[in-house]
């Protein structure tokens, strides 16, 4: 027989106790309720954030206004700059960033984006997220390629 089938004989249950119905049966004068003070009044509940006559946390920070956009991709920015000691026909992706460590631990899930800050006068080879549009013009001119990838 399952627990939640047992029921308890009636001769066990008892009468739940009557508060405020006199000293002698037991739960008379102060109901249970202590002294006196705001929790023995009647309709004397407060709310849990209550704190008293102290400032309420609530009003001791300031209104945050606004929100972040649930799809706002953002970006990993490296300059070309960065290249331009890399030897002619160099590819460089997501891998070889990791693996010169331009790319930190902390941002290996992030996508990255290529900024054309600097100068880059060789062949490489770039597959990134996104490249900004002189960046782009920049590895074109220098004879490389830029490859988008998702």
């Amino acid at each position: 027989m399952p627990t939640i089938d047992l029921i308890s004989h009636p001769s066990n249950i008892g009468s739940s106790k009557r508060k405020g119905r006199g000293k002698g049966s037991g739960a008379g004068c102060k109901s249970g309720r202590g002294q006196t003070g705001q929790k023995s009044r009647s309709g004397g509940s407060i709310h849990p954030r209550f704190e008293g006559e102290q400032n309420p946390l609530i009003r001791k920070f300031p209104k945050f206004t606004g929100f972040k956009h649930h799809s706002k991709i953002t970006y990993y920015p490296v300059n070309t700059e960065q290249f331009a000691e890399l030897p002619d026909g160099t590819t460089v992706d997501l891998a070889f960033l990791a693996e010169q460590k331009l790319l930190p631990k902390k941002r290996r899930g992030m996508r990255v984006k290529l900024l054309g800050d600097g100068e880059l006068g060789k062949k490489i080879n770039f597959k990134l997220h996104a490249f900004s549009h002189r960046a782009k013009a920049m590895v074109e001119k220098a004879g490389g390629s830029c490859e988008v990838i998702e």
